[in-house]
């Protein structure tokens, strides 16, 4: 099978690199065009990358070569924006629960914005990071995303008043509020019902004189995989939210944080098939890359994170058949999918090709059982 692909990834380009498998090849075009639909569905917004998706230092590269922000949550992250040269006012620290030694680091450097969602973090931060601005972090529906945070982070909005005037008297600059419509969200209403959701605050802080500086919308937009082609996209969420952020009491600043969506279409995965066996009344392609070493997400969230897989044979058949992949350790949980449809005549030392891989596969990866992570090249 086939699929649509950047230029700089289309499979005859794969199957002319001789590099040894498994590894990933990232293109650098598909990372600047994703960030540009960004801009382009939502013109007025600062877009600030979720570095958790992918820290690779070339993706930070080129995303900061673009004019892209980031959102940092550890010392870590901090540290490969610094390493880059990345201005303090270019990052945001958006965990809402945070080290204080982290924060004195995020504070050192001169980074100003910081999330929270109690009182306990206000007191961090404002013993940590006095005069800085801080957004509190508000609770909404995500029922219909694949990865939910509701039950982890988030306060309730009616807290949102009492939160920021407890910042304003701590030192610290009430700056906006913040939500997450979690990962993946197949809802394209998402966005535009928690702001709807979020209104009576912004409406209660203007009245308790803190308006709003900024509201950050979070992330959660979609990456389309084998598993899910619901036809949500950037224009048709942006369709949605544009017009409720118009509807607010007062239009703050909007702030983005994608993350998966910004570099899932932007790599693929290269294996190489290193035995086909019958088990029961399934055929079984074992390969060199399996959930340990690089795709964590397709042992963790089966059938919500499935890929897509091409063959790289070049005397293709037109027969397929249902092929079950899997990773070459010896634990059982390594299985990439019991259901792809591959070319009939696969092989031992046929190379396939996993899209839209760049996102969460490196940032998860490990060297269980010995098997190392893949190589990763950009073009």
């Amino acid at each position: 099978m086939s699929y649509d692909t950047p230029n700089s990834l289309s499979l005859e380009f794969i199957r002319s690199l001789k590099y040894q498998t498994p590894f990933f090849v990232f293109s650098k075009e598909k990372i600047a065009q994703e960030y540009q639909r960004f801009r382009e569905c939502f013109p007025d917004a600062r877009v600030y990358y979720a570095i958790k998706a992918n820290p690779e230092r070339e993706v930070l590269k080129v995303l900061a070569s673009v004019g892209c922000g980031f959102e940092a949550a550890s010392a870590h992250e901090l540290h490969l924006l610094r390493e880059l040269n990345i201005p303090a006012g270019r990052i945001i620290y958006g965990s809402c629960v945070k080290p204080a030694s982290q924060i004195k680091e995020f504070y050192d450097y001169g980074v100003q914005t910081y999330a929270a969602d109690s009182f306990s973090e206000l007191r961090k931060i404002a013993a940590t990071a006095p005069g800085s601005k801080v957004f509190v972090r508000v609770r909404v529906e995500d029922a219909g995303s694949a990865f939910r945070f509701s039950e982890k982070f988030g306060t309730g909005s009616q807290n949102a008043v009492p939160i920021l005037t407890e910042a304003k008297q701590l030192g610290l600059k009430p700056y906006g509020l913040s939500f997450h419509v979690g990962s993946q969200a197949s809802n394209p209403m998402a966005w535009a019902d928690a702001l709807n959701t979020i209104s009576p605050a912004l409406l209660a802080l203007k009245e308790a004189g803190m308006e709003a500086e900024a509201i950050n919308i979070g992330g959660g937009f979609p990456c389309v995989y084998a598993s899910k082609n619901n036809g949500v996209t950037l224009e048709s969420i942006s369709q949605r939210t544009l017009p409720q952020l118009q509807a607010l009491p007062y239009e703050p600043r909007v702030i983005l944080e994608p993350g998966r969506r910004m570099v899932a279409a932007s790599a693929v995965l290269v294996s190489s098939v290193i035995g086909r066996l019958r088990r029961g009344r399934k055929t079984w392609l074992f390969l060199d890359a399996g959930v340990y070493n690089a795709l964590f997400e397709a042992m963790a969230c089966q059938a919500s994170i499935r890929y897509k897989v091409s063959s790289l044979r070049s005397d293709l058949t037109n027969e397929e058949m249902s092929f079950a992949l899997a990773g070459p350790t010896g634990d059982g949980l390594d299985i990439i999918t019991r259901d792809t449809r591959l070319p009939t005549n696969i092989d031992v030392g046929d190379r396939v090709v996993i899209h839209d891989t760049g996102a969460y596969s490196l940032a998860l990866s490990s060297e269980f059982n010995g098997f190392a992570k893949p190589a990763v090249y950009f073009v």
